[in-house]
């Protein structure tokens, strides 16, 4: 009898709760953090926020059980990663973990390190770290100019 792969694991519903409470969570610390008077108070809880989660999610996402097509992903890539890695060594996907961490957040920022800096082992959290720090900056320079433009 073949073995039955099941494609639910425990990941999968511990990854759905963080997410859920991460969406809630930010929310709420986005309006605390933009209420206050001092900016860089508020530029630093949500930049620590935002860390803390873009590498709960990084660890989230390198579980081999949640993400089982990253495998397939990652045989794809190494190919091009090959004839490109003696012209570029790796800039080009630290940079693009860089922009779609500042655009999309400690979500994508994480998936994308995920997905394209899968060999850089413990470097990856560092990079997603460090790509949260545009990411905050956009978020609290935003909300804080509507907030002293329509006088909130």
């Amino acid at each position: 009898m073949p073995e039955v792969k099941h494609k639910f694991h425990w990941v999968h519903l511990l990854g759905v709760v963080i997410l859920v409470g991460y969406f809630v969570l930010s929310k709420l610390n986005t309006v605390n953090a933009v209420t206050r008077q001092d900016i860089f108070l508020s530029f630093i809880q949500l930049y620590i926020f935002g860390a803390i989660f873009a590498c709960i999610f990084l660890y989230l996402f390198s579980h081999e059980k949640f993400f089982p097509v990253a495998k397939d992903i990652e045989k794809v890539e190494e190919k091009k990663e090959k004839k490109y890695l003696k012209r570029y060594l790796h800039h080009g996907k630290i940079l693009a973990t860089f922009i779609i961490g500042t655009l999309g957040g400690p979500v994508f920022s994480s998936l994308t390190a995920r997905l394209l800096l899968s060999k850089m082992g413990m470097g990856k959290y560092f990079i997603v770290i460090l790509a949260n720090i545009p990411s905050t900056l956009f978020t609290v320079g935003i909300t804080n100019g509507f907030i002293k433009i329509f006088g909130f």
